[in-house]
């Protein structure tokens, strides 16, 4: 299974402004590259996090439909699935009508449930795409405070410490902390 962004982020979940103020830049000079900075900390934090902020669209690939019917999706939150398709041998694509499936957005992972009549693809690998829209919304104050935070901290952290030769990037301490409440949790048997 892989994925494939479709539509990124209209807005950041950490302004320029909210940035600028925080590593106490006045002028405009230094722009581009703080917005590029918190482009880089937003996606950071989204893997960290396992989670995606701001409303986006993405692309799931899955070989096949399990026998029971249910694919667990690889994104959270999902606010809808908005195209579900399969594929023929021969690469035709066959639309996946709503009423066919349903969707468990509240789940994490999310998964959609299929109905019986649901045919299996043809092609054996990428014979089934499901396109979602995620992300807690639209607007900066939909996403949870400490990953904003987080974003925050490590834009402002890779700031301060651009043009040091260091070679990897560090992690902050507290950014690592403000995700992990966020990431999924998994029991071990």
């Amino acid at each position: 299974m892989s994925v494939s962004l479709l539509a990124a982020p209209a807005i950041e979940p950490v302004s320029l402004a909210d940035l600028k103020a925080h590593v106490r830049v006045t002028g405009t000079d230094e722009d581009i590259g703080l917005v590029a900075l918190t482009v880089a900390a937003r996606a950071t934090v989204e893997r960290l996090a396992h989670r995606y902020l701001i409303t986006q669209s993405w692309r799931a690939y899955f070989d096949a439909i399990p026998p029971d019917g249910r694919l667990e999706l690889p994104m959270f939150p999902v606010q809808s699935v908005i195209a579900v398709r399969t594929f023929s041998a021969s690469g035709v694509a066959t639309v996946v009508p709503a009423s066919a499936y349903q969707v468990d957005a509240t789940s994490e992972p999310a998964r959609l449930q299929f109905a019986d009549s649901v045919p299996q693809p043809g092609r054996s690998m990428a014979g089934v795409e499901v396109d979602a829209v995620v992300g807690y919304g639209l607007t900066e104050d939909t996403v949870p405070p400490p990953l904003r935070q987080a974003v925050l901290l490590l834009a402002a952290r890779w700031y301060d410490r651009r043009g040091d030769d260091s070679g990897t990037p560090d992690l902050p301490d507290e950014v690592a902390r403000l995700t992990e409440a966020f990431r999924p949790r998994r029991l071990v048997a």
